[in-house]
């Protein structure tokens, strides 16, 4: 399974730019609103849902990555927003380190099985150092979905 089938470079932004939790969450979702993937109208109550999530269990997953994601009845295919932020931000990740890579996954109820296999694969490319280094070292959005793109 390729991630890249379910992002666009819309879908990616090279500097978060958010403060906290809350902000990155929120500039996340804002970016597939702005895309017109997720309705603007469902936002507030996605973010409710995605930090509900994260006093669960954070998804800072280590690594410097950070992986929110949730079921919602919001979207009609799973979408995936990337936000990168260079100087890094707490996430309460497993491994205490900062996150600097972003992926929120919003995924359909009907979807579960597919949701968990995309899940699992952003954990899998994000365990190659190299792919992390290069994401930090991306220019453009175009970059880093061909860095993402693991069939190339």
């Amino acid at each position: 399974m390729n991630i890249v089938r379910y992002i666009k470079p819309r879908h990616i932004v090279l500097e978060l730019g958010a403060a906290d939790k809350r902000s990155a969450l929120s500039s996340l979702l804002g970016i597939l609103a702005d895309a017109d993937v997720v309705p603007r109208e469902k936002t507030p109550e996605l973010l409710q849902a995605l930090i509900e999530r994260e006093i669960q269990t954070s998804t800072g997953v280590g690594h410097g990555v950070a992986l929110p994601h949730v079921k919602t009845d919001a979207v009609d295919e799973i979408q995936i927003a990337f936000g990168r932020s260079l100087e890094g931000l707490d996430f309460e990740a497993l491994d205490g380190n900062p996150a600097h890579f972003f992926f929120l996954v919003l995924a359909p109820l009907r979807k579960a099985c597919e949701y968990l296999k995309v899940l699992s694969q952003i954990s899998v490319l994000m365990k190659d150092k190299d792919k992390r280094r290069s994401l930090l070292r991306a220019k453009t959005p175009e970059d880093i979905f061909k860095i993402l793109d693991d069939t190339v």
